[in-house]
């Protein structure tokens, strides 16, 4: 009876293990990836598109326009993929959404942060009460905060959360407004404030002069390929990082982006 029963195990482990291949091969020949999006980020997935379609899969775009629709999209089941936020973002989204989404290494590229004005041409030409827009999402946020203090312009006290927020500003010897923005809006209100600070690419898509910036010297955060973690180990997840990696891709990348975004090193 003992081998009959460890027969039976046996014969149901090797079932479970074709299945799980049979499934693998479904998903390479007939089932559509689909990979979430925003238009700034949109031909970099399409690149690993172009890559992995001679090796059997077919990949969909699906291009939202907000900054966390993707990430929703993937935690809700209706994507595969997302090629779009930074990873303190998505730890912040798996944070708050009880979710376990992983950013696949090696990471892809990180924005370029800077900040940018229309009226002055450094920072020590900010006037006293000037009004500076940036991106009010806790992740941008604090990375803003960090860079601005790296500037010289505020000094930051202890964190009262996870994230430095204004409620941090120890110092402000400019007495700067701080508005608060949405990330896809902040550069479009380089007009009606004395400076703003952004991603480059963003402020490329508005219009701003990007070789024009008073001050670049962020951190630099991962971008990258997110999946369920529990896919991380599927085949196209590691087919695409193989696509992203040569050099080939990395320079297509730097003609396309022109430094605003970047490869990540």
């Amino acid at each position: 009876k003992k081998v009959l029963y460890l027969v039976f195990l046996l014969a149901i482990c090797i079932s479970l293990a074709a299945c799980s291949n049979k499934e693998q091969s479904k998903r390479k020949e007939g089932q559509t990836i689909k990979i979430a999006t925003m238009s700034e980020v949109e031909p970099v997935v399409g690149w690993i598109k172009e890559g992995l379609k001679p090796l059997g899969y077919d990949v969909e775009i699906v291009v939202y326009s907000a900054n966390q629709l993707p990430a929703t999209a993937l935690k809700d089941g209706d994507v595969d993929g997302v090629i779009l936020n930074q990873i303190h973002w998505m730890e912040k989204f798996n944070e708050e959404n009880n979710r376990d989404l992983h950013m696949v290494e090696p990471y892809m590229y990180y924005s370029r942060n800077a900040v940018f004005s229309d009226k002055h041409n450094s920072l020590d030409e900010l006037p006293q009460n000037a009004q500076i827009a940036i991106p009010g999402d806790p992740t941008n946020m604090d990375k803003t905060l960090l860079g601005l203090e790296k500037a010289g312009l505020i000094t930051l006290g202890e964190k009262t959360e996870q994230f430095y927020s204004l409620l941090d500003i120890k110092d402000n010897p400019k007495n700067i407004e701080f508005l608060e923005t949405e990330r896809g809006t902040t550069a479009r209100c380089i007009k009606d404030v004395d400076a703003i600070v952004c991603g480059a690419t963003e402020a490329k898509q508005a219009g701003v002069d990007v070789d024009k910036f008073l001050y670049d010297d962020f951190k630099k955060y991962p971008h990258g390929l997110i999946v369920n973690s529990k896919d991380v180990d599927l085949d196209w997840v590691k087919e695409a990082i193989k696509i992203s990696t040569p050099e080939e891709f990395k320079k297509k990348f730097n003609d396309h982006y022109q430094g605003t975004y970047v490869p990540f090193e």
